[in-house]
């Protein structure tokens, strides 16, 4: 109890006294609160442990919760933290640090159904029909599996995980103009199947929806957008980006609301690069009816100050970063010392509320923690990069995130060596 908190009891105490009643007893403290931090079997990290409040850092052993693996810690402390260690392939770590509200230190974990599918493995085969000399054809099955059509007509769709997949196809113009859509759902073949032809002259196709989208806070740089689709399967191009141009109002093509289902939702996104500002600035909104639309970009990244607080066992950096309001969510800072050991340290709003610091992030003193490799943080005397990211938006945090109609996320980075 502080000090003023003793001073206000003892005056409640004499004055009851005073009136020849009892002084009443103080409430309980509150309960400790359990974090659960769950992870799709073999995506969990190798090592994680929880600190709560100021204590000292606790390793933490998984413990399987049905298809998933789960790291839990008990918080009496009203902000905490969690430290994780995964690997990249190769001799690659990386040591990732979330200081939050126990609450928000499950957005550490990641549950997301399209990043636990099983192991990409499947080809999809086939051929689109109606495609003039001057036309074009790509074709989508998963955020990272998009083909432009062959000469001959042909397509092959690569790294698909099994179990049933949406598929997008677009047909464009000589100037890159969208004209016709297929949308094929729960496609479940196996693999290397040839599907039934792509005809963009049937009652499968359609004509996609066009509005206008403007950026506001855009300036003087170029900024390119473009439209996806989200369904429960994964994330579908829909259109080619646009730009990079300077035009502040420009179109973009969406499907029409009538093709979705009850769960799907469009995301549109515009990005500037660093090349101006030294800033990337990006801006997304969720939305399902294709409707004129506002991305705001918020302003550049005013570049954290940084210090060394220790350099022995490892070196210790702080990363201090002011109140940007456009970016209220969190501030990350990551490091990269050679080619394997990357270490990043994220912070949320509402942990920065709570101290006198603010966005003060600090590479922990992990070397007295149980089961802790110094080998996986940084070291004196080799170059450090650099990457600093802030987020804002109305968007949740992590993988597990699930986004409604109107979200919206903002982000800007910048990079450095020190």
């Amino acid at each position: 109890m502080s000090r003023g908190s003793w001073v206000l009891f003892l005056v409640a105490t004499l004055g009851a006294c005073s009136d020849g009643t009892l002084p009443s007893t103080p409430p309980p403290p509150p309960p400790p609160t359990t974090v659960a931090v769950a992870y799709c079997a073999g995506l969990e990290p190798t090592w994680v442990a929880f600190q709560d409040g100021d204590a000292a850092w606790t390793q933490a052993p998984p413990t399987p919760s049905g298809s998933n693996k789960t790291f839990r810690h008990e918080f009496s402390a009203d902000r905490g933290a969690i430290a994780t260690l995964s690997g990249a392939g190769g001799n690659i770590t990386v040591l990732s640090v979330l200081y939050g509200t126990p609450a928000e230190l499950v957005t550490a974990g990641d549950t997301n159904p399209r990043d636990c599918g099983p192991a990409p493995a499947k080809t999809l085969l086939g051929t689109v029909a109606q495609l003039d000399a001057n036309e074009t054809a790509f074709v989508s099955a998963s955020f990272n599996s998009r083909v432009r059509v062959s000469v001959d007509r042909t397509f092959e769709l690569k790294g698909l995980a099994s179990g049933p997949r949406d598929l997008l196809a677009a047909r464009t113009d000589g100037s890159d103009v969208i004209t016709r859509l297929i949308l094929r759902r729960d496609i479940d073949v196996p693999d290397s199947t040839t599907l039934p032809v792509l005809d963009f002259a049937s009652a499968e196709a359609f004509a996609p929806a066009v509005a206008n989208v403007s950026l506001d806070g855009l300036g003087a740089e170029s900024a390119a957008s473009g439209t996806r689709l989200l369904t429960d399967r994964d994330e579908l191009t829909v259109s080619l980006m646009i730009g990079p141009t300077t035009d502040v109002t420009r179109p973009y093509v969406a499907l029409p609301e009538s093709q979705l289902l009850a769960g799907d939702l469009q995301i549109l996104a515009a990005s500037v690069s660093a090349a101006t500002t030294g800033s990337a600035r990006s801006a997304t909104l969720y939305f399902r009816t294709p409707t004129d639309r506002t991305l705001t970009l918020g302003a550049p990244l005013v570049l954290p100050t940084f210090s060394t607080v220790a350099s022995a066992p490892a070196l210790r950096l702080r990363a201090h970063f002011v109140p940007q309001s456009e970016y209220d969510r969190s501030a990350v800072v990551s490091y990269q010392q050679g080619t394997t050991t990357f270490v990043a340290i994220s912070m949320t709003a509402a942990y920065a509320a709570l101290t006198e610091t603010g966005y003060d992030l600090v590479v922990p003193d992990l070397s007295g923690t149980a089961g802790f490799d110094p080998a996986w943080t940084l070291h004196t005397g080799e170059t450090v990069l650099w990457s600093a990211v802030r987020i804002g938006g109305t968007l949740g945090l992590g993988r597990d995130a699930v986004p409604s109609d109107g979200a919206t996320r903002r982000g800007v980075s910048a990079a450095g060596a020190l």
